[in-house]
């Protein structure tokens, strides 16, 4: 966390009230009950951490357990009209393992918490004209040469129908491998959850673990045993969008890449990438 990130999990909140059309007298009390919690987050906690604290009680005012249901239904319609596109992409590519990284990126841009929203249509063709900032794709591909289990950690609804791609793609060009996809163990922002997950029929490609966390970003210290025993014995982890990498990047005990698009300043600081970059980054592993 840094103050920055308290302004933004601030502006998140108006930013569900607007979303969902919420009278003012509602977005007042919103807004009231989220400010009333800003003196008990701390530093020493990730953004994912402070916002698993923060949505239920947003959702709990608007009376329901699931705030961007309707949204994430509109995200995965969207984005599963671009599917056919995005395969041709990949197939049309020289080096198709790489344009699927790149897929699983383009996907990465529907993101209702995100500060800065992006046109999907113009983004996607964005991705694949843009080079990563941040390449460790070689490395990523070299491990996969000797792997026998591959774990992505999902993201937002929408984007899984990219990462099912990615994939798809990952397993044709390396058939023995195993591959399983982490989701939310809850409805968190409008990220995914086994639900999602299975409506999109990913299980045809991996095995859907569903983590137990609540926060919208793989906290180890809040995953059930399947999903910490999943993590724990793989050989490759592919990490998708900016939660996970905030919830991973200073803890990761396994090989792990960050695919995502940057977002905001703060992740942009830390990977040392202006905001709207997309990388493929290898971050540092802390096995023990």
């Amino acid at each position: 966390m840094t103050p920055k990130c308290v302004v933004c999990i601030f502006s998140q909140a108006l930013r569900v009230c607007e979303t969902l059309h919420a009278d003012e007298e509602t977005t007042k009390k919103v807004l009231d009950s989220v400010a009333c919690m800003v003196p008990r987050w701390h530093f020493d906690e990730t953004p994912p951490q402070v916002a698993a604290r923060v949505y239920p009680k947003i959702a709990e005012i608007l009376h329901t357990d699931d705030i961007y249901k309707e949204y994430k239904k509109e995200a995965t319609e969207r984005a599963r009209r671009f599917v056919p596109y995005i395969e041709s992409m990949i197939e049309r590519s020289v080096d198709p393992f790489h344009a699927s990284l790149k897929a699983a990126v383009a996907g990465n841009v529907i993101d209702l918490a995100a500060t800065t929203q992006f046109d999907l249509e113009e983004e996607v063709q964005r991705v694949f004209d843009t080079p990563f900032a941040i390449d460790d794709s070689g490395a990523l591909r070299a491990l996969l040469e000797d792997a026998s289990r591959l774990l992505v950690i999902a993201d937002n609804a929408g984007e899984h129908l990219f990462d099912k791609v990615m994939m798809q793609h990952i397993k044709s060009i390396f058939p023995s491998i195993e591959i399983g996809y982490v989701v939310r163990g809850v409805p968190i922002i409008n990220d995914v959850t086994c639900k999602e997950a299975k409506d999109a029929r990913i299980d045809e490609v991996a095995d859907i673990i569903d983590s137990g966390v609540d926060t919208p970003g793989l906290d180890l210290s809040r995953a059930n045993a399947k999903a910490i025993e999943a993590y724990e014995k793989a050989d490759v982890v592919i990490a998708k969008g900016m939660g996970n990498y905030e919830s991973l990047n200073d803890n990761s005990i396994r090989p792990t890449f960050f695919l995502l698009k940057v977002k905001c300043e703060v992740v942009a600081s830390s990977l040392g990438r202006d905001v709207g970059d997309i990388v493929c980054y290898q971050g540092e592993c802390h096995a023990k």
